[in-house]
């Protein structure tokens, strides 16, 4: 794949680069989808630092709670107790392959305050259904404030194309991420323009200025081989999916039928999801498959959907299909 990726060559390596410095930063809002008189953004290195200035902004709002729609990004939680902000965790309803919001009537709705989403799901590739999108859209119109995280989001799925209008609509991007490209990046929290004094104030504070890797990120996202090459990893991704399906439905496991991305779920549901904090069941996993997972639970998928983990479909080589199945086709044999 990296034949097809070409980085921009580095520049200046000597002076600080601020966020609010950058030339640029309008063309990145406007290639997400922001609109230019309504939404401003701060640039960071990471999505994990614009987590941190989207809860620092959070904490100045004196929330009464915040409802981390799960599953989602695990740092969150951490960072949130850092902050003095614990969240209350509500999960997301599963039934045939389809995740969804749990519906206006659970008790979590009652009271506006901020709600946390991850978009596509962590972990599952799935984006949100579209009465779902209507759902949030009622929130927000009732006072709730909403933070997106979209960093794993795909070029034009990106939700504030459709809820950016609302002053309480905050997202975060990250789109190398989205690509499976970790050696350049940045990230950039989206936001109303009235918070742009506030969030310029505080990101100093969270990350200082930006690296190469930053500047070159922007500069190869903003460009043609950008579009080319998430084009080319899609289609690089696309037989791995098919053998993981294929896999799936030979051995009876479950995935999400909407996924798209390089990011799927396999779930047992029969299988008790406690076995992901099980480190004896874990170690007889690698050994009888030669393989390891990164559970469901460490991203807090609901115990209702049994055992699950993840699979990077963008992993590739002799080894990771052979692997794959010994891991699907054991899991199988406990799923009972």
């Amino acid at each position: 794949m990296t034949g097809y990726l070409d980085v921009p060559p580095i520049r200046s390596i000597i002076p600080y680069t601020f966020s609010c410095q950058l030339k640029n930063i309008r063309s990145v809002l406007t290639k997400l989808g922001a609109q230019e008189d309504r939404h401003r953004g701060v640039v960071t290195p990471s999505n994990s630092a614009s987590i941190l200035c989207a809860l620092r902004w959070m904490k100045s709002l004196q929330p009464r709670r915040i409802v981390a729609l799960c599953p989602c990004y695990f740092t969150v939680f951490q960072a949130g107790e850092c902050f003095g902000m614990p969240m209350q965790i509500a999960h997301l309803k599963r039934s045939d392959g389809v995740l969804r919001i749990p519906g206006p009537s659970a008790a979590i709705w009652r009271n506006p305050s901020v709600l946390w989403l991850t978009n596509p799901v962590y972990g599952g590739g799935t984006y949100f259904h579209p009465d779902d999108i209507i759902f949030v859209t009622d929130l927000l119109k009732k006072g709730w404030f909403v933070v997106v995280d979209e960093c794993l989001a795909l070029p034009g799925r990106e939700l504030i194309r459709t809820l950016g209008h609302y002053p309480n609509f905050v997202s975060i991007y990250s789109p190398h991420k989205a690509i499976c490209v970790n050696g350049i990046k940045f990230s950039v929290v989206v936001f109303n323009r009235r918070y742009q004094t506030f969030m310029d104030r505080w990101c100093d504070v969270w990350y200082g200025g930006l690296g190469t890797s930053s500047l070159m990120a922007i500069s190869h996202y903003l460009s043609y081989n950008y579009d080319k090459y998430a084009e080319r990893f899609l289609a690089e991704v696309a037989p791995q999916r098919k053998v993981f399906n294929r896999l799936c439905a030979q051995f009876g496991a479950e995935n999400d039928s909407r996924a798209e991305g390089h990011f799927v779920t396999c779930y047992f549901p029969k299988l008790s999801s406690r076995y992901g904090y099980s480190n004896a069941f874990l170690k007889t996993l690698m050994d009888k498959t030669g393989g390891s997972i990164i559970c469901g639970n460490r991203a807090r998928y609901s115990r209702e959907f049994g055992f699950s983990f993840r699979v990077n479909l963008a992993r590739k080589g002799p080894s990771f299909i052979p692997t794959l199945h010994r891991t699907v086709a054991y899991l199988a044999t406990r799923n009972n």
